[in-house]
């Protein structure tokens, strides 16, 4: 961030987020929250934040399914708001197989 800049805060959408500290990289799975980039550096408040090696990648799967099969259930801006958070996991999911071929 430039010096003189006001902070930004910004939501943040569930996905990985990477925290490199020296020549470690920890992966970090959030849920969505809040990340707020000022002169003192980024900070992320996150709604639920699990590490990549803790994850139970069976249960993540099956919250999914549950998700799924949840959606007749839903109509009007829940069932939109629900497609869009299904997206997100997803997308993580789809992540994680990724990062598990390398």
């Amino acid at each position: 961030m430039l010096a003189g800049h006001a902070p930004i805060v910004a939501a943040v959408r569930p996905g990985i987020l990477t925290i490199i500290t020296g020549d470690t990289h920890q992966k970090i799975i959030v849920l969505g929250g809040l990340a707020e980039m000022s002169e003192k550096g980024l900070t992320v408040l996150a709604n639920v934040a699990t590490s990549l090696d803790e994850l139970d990648v069976a249960q993540f799967a099956d919250s999914i399914s549950e998700m799924e099969a949840k959606l007749s259930e839903k109509e009007g801006s829940e069932l939109d708001l629900a497609l869009e958070r299904l997206d997100h996991f997803k997308s993580i999911q789809n992540q994680l197989s990724t990062t598990a071929m390398h």
